[in-house]
């Protein structure tokens, strides 16, 4: 880092430590905010009833997030002296070393500075010193005088906070190796990345939890609400209040047009960009990685000035590219990609191996890089607060990936008054554009009236409008209008419709969304010519999405079935979770066989018991497939003559799900108690882990046709249910 004494600067107002630093009040203020979120997040969770939403503090990126945990530890552990804690730290390795190291420098501070000797490192200490005896004194009186808590990985037994990633608690959990009652408080940064029903079972069957994310709501999957996967937010400190505090400094944004260099951006037909055909349209585009190197190399210098900058790809194929095009103008320039790639492409020319520690260096070393280009590296884990200008050189739908880079960029350093954004723009026939900055924060983004767009307080943006490099940028930009970006148009989904999702189609139609998908857009395209007016787009939560108008709902649903589509039967269940699937998958799961002999015996045992048990077979809905199924009633009887019939079954050590079984599974606690699936789930796993201890015999596992359950056996199921009741759940009516 420079410091006021050296000659080049990095701050965009052209003053060495003029800008960027918090002064004395405002230092104050982020103390206030930090120790508030620890309180909040602690008082909510002290307060929360059995089975409830865990506690999420939702804090702008730069705000200090790690502090605030390191608080949420010393308090809960002056409470609980001698507490376990584990520190969920995203998904990532490095964020366990960050988390590890941030967590040791925060005591240090909270200590008035005096050194935390680590006990992983002390053991390396030891064996390069002969004055053993001087360690262990220190050691002992540290533990002895200070609030010290020892940090370690997962698998160090004897520390008081472990650190893993999810991936890590996920695996133990499959494992059967998480035990509830090992730790008193589990702390999940990045929480958004539970967002699985695995994940958010490993970590919600613990009675204490706590997260933290700047981004609470996902983009992807089933589980998008923070409500979801078990959380809600209890404090929220978000990016345009943290800047109108002055923690945070503002962001500029340009937006340029590549209209004309590339064509219309695919999108599927859930909205999203699909990226395997992107890659192509914009190989074939060999116009436009020259155009964004040179609007790039033209703002991001400036004189003597060298903006420190990071560029934002899809495919290692661009970073590469436009990192040979940026270098040949004389910019220093690095990729970060993944191991396999760095290694292929590294050189000293453009390192890749090593960049993100070479852009970290200051501009006065030889082997600093100015521009850091990369797929994903400005995500979870990357810490440069003194990077000044941010390009988006392709194209992204995730309005969470957008925050969490813009989020790094929005970071106080000193000489550093602003941060830039850039976006190139890309059409879509999703919004218009790709995603921008002119939709992400909407409200609160603004234009000012030399076309820049603006996110901060509003009594800097005549002072910032001032600035020579304020109107240098400007005058080398070209940004759209505003107004030209946003979505706001759109209205949501009608009832009726048929959206051109996956949920959409498969609700109309059956078959799956691999042969619903493509058949569907052939006939939108084929229709579309001679009626526009039957498709339209639609906002569908925070996507748009293609629909067919009530208008023209009949005419495309007689022209799927035309094409070989059936529709859906409405009086056809879900499988359930004690049916027993009679697919191929499932059977060659049970029984020990060729699976096309399988399928026949199958076939054979199924017309035989049949016509004497018709009530034991169904035909069921398995996704998107209509299948048929042997319901509870009936499946030890199927067992019993496949067996009979000469087959053989898998793992006899583990025995089928007995009739007087209580399957631990959501569908079945739901048919016993009231509540919500994942509610009642999650309090399953506390009343079983607490009567485990003393009653392990109330507990099985056993196998649910495919997959190995937990069940509480019939000795145990009336003590079960009354543990469930004391939790505060109530049993459904009997009818």
């Amino acid at each position: 880092m420079e410091r006021s004494g050296e000659q080049k600067i990095r701050g965009l107002t052209g003053e060495v430590g003029g800008d960027g630093l918090l002064t004395p009040d405002l230092q104050t203020l982020l103390d206030q905010k930090q120790y508030e979120a620890a309180q909040t997040v602690l008082d909510h969770l002290e307060r929360r009833e059995v089975g409830s939403h865990f506690p999420i503090a939702a804090m702008a990126t730069g705000i200090g997030k790690t502090r605030v945990e390191h608080e949420v530890i010393e308090r809960w552990r002056s409470r609980n002296p001698g507490a376990r804690v584990l520190f969920i730290a995203g998904t990532k390795l490095t964020l366990v070393q960050q988390a590890h190291a941030a967590l040791i420098r925060y005591q240090e501070e909270s200590n008035g500075g005096v050194d935390y000797v680590d006990y992983t490192e002390s053991e390396e200490l030891e064996r390069d010193t002969t004055e053993t005896e001087d360690v262990e004194e220190v050691l002992e009186i540290e533990q002895e005088d200070l609030p010290f808590y020892r940090v370690g990985r997962f698998k160090d037994k004897d520390v008081d906070v472990r650190v893993a990633t999810i991936q890590t608690i996920q695996s133990a959990y499959k494992r059967g190796q998480l035990d509830p009652a090992e730790f008193d408080l589990v702390i999940v940064d990045e929480v958004h990345n539970i967002g699985t029903a695995q994940r958010a079972s490993a970590v919600c069957q613990f009675p204490n939890v706590i997260g933290f994310t700047a981004t609470p709501h996902r983009h992807s999957g089933q589980m998008k609400r923070p409500e979801q996967y078990g959380f809600e937010v209890a404090y929220n400190f978000p990016l345009p209040e943290a800047q109108e505090s002055r923690l945070l400094p503002p962001l500029l944004g340009m937006q340029i047009n590549t209209t004309g260099l590339v064509e219309e951006i695919p999108t599927k037909l859930n909205g999203q960009i699909d990226y395997r055909k992107l890659e192509q349209i914009l190989k074939k585009s060999p116009e436009l990685r020259p155009f964004i190197a040179d609007k790039v190399a033209n703002i991001i210098r400036d004189g003597e000035k060298e903006y420190k900058t990071v560029v934002a790809v899809n495919f290692v194929w661009e970073a590469q590219e436009l990192a040979q095009l940026l270098n040949a103008k004389g910019i220093k320039v690095g990729v970060a990609v993944n191991q396999q790639a760095a290694r292929q492409i590294h050189n000293e020319e453009i390192p890749a191996l090593d960049t993100i520690e070479r852009y970290k260096l200051a501009q006065s070393d030889p082997r600093s890089i100015q521009v850091l280009i990369s797929p994903y590296v400005a995500s979870e884990g990357f810490d440069a607060p003194f990077t000044e200008v941010l390009v988006w050189a392709s194209p992204t739908d995730s309005d969470l990936r957008y925050t969490q880079y813009v989020g790094r960029l929005a970071r106080r350093f000193e000489g550093k008054l602003f941060g830039l954004n850039l976006d190139f723009l890309y059409q879509t026939n999703q919004y218009g554009w790709s995603y921008n900055m002119g939709m992400w924060m909407k409200g609160s983004v603004r234009q000012l009236p030399s076309g820049l767009l603006y996110l901060g307080p509003e009594q800097d943006i005549a002072g910032l409008t001032e600035l020579d490099v304020v109107q240098n940028i400007r005058r080398k930009g070209d940004s759209v209008d505003i107004s030209d970006l946003g979505k706001g148009l759109l209205i949501d989904v009608i009832a009726g419709e048929i959206p051109l999702s996956h949920a959409g189609l498969t609700e109309v139609f059956r078959g799956g969304f691999e042969k619903l998908s493509p058949l569907a857009l052939q006939v939108k395209t084929r229709m579309e010519t001679e009626h526009p007016e039957y498709f339209s787009k639609r906002r569908s939560g925070p996507n748009v999405i293609s629909i067919v108008t009530l208008e023209g709902k009949q005419a495309f649903i007689e022209e799927m079935l035309a094409a070989g589509i059936a529709l859906q039967d409405k009086d056809i269940q879900e499988l359930k979770d004690t049916d027993m699937a009679l697919t191929w998958e499932s059977v060659k799961l049970v029984f020990i066989g060729d699976g096309t002999r399988l399928s026949l015996r199958v076939k054979e045992v199924k017309e035989r018991l049949e016509s004497e048990y018709p009530e034991y077979f169904k035909k069921r809905m398995n996704g998107s497939f209509i299948v048929d199924a042997v319901t509870f009633e009936g499946r030890q009887i199927f067992i019993n003559a496949m067996v009979a019939a000469g087959e053989k079954l898998k793992d006899t050590t583990i025995q089928q799900v007995r009739e007087a079984d209580l399957p631990l599974t959501q569908s079945i606690l739901h048919l016993i108690f009231t509540g919500r699936e994942s509610r009642l789930s999650s309090i399953a796993l506390q009343v079983k882990a607490r009567l485990e201890q003393e009653h392990p015999e109330y507990f099985e596992k056993r196998k649910n046709i495919s997959k190995i359950i937990d069940v509480v056996t019939a000795e145990g199921r009336q003590s079960f249910i009354e543990a469930m009741i004391i939790a505060g759940v109530k049993l459904k009516e009997k009818k």
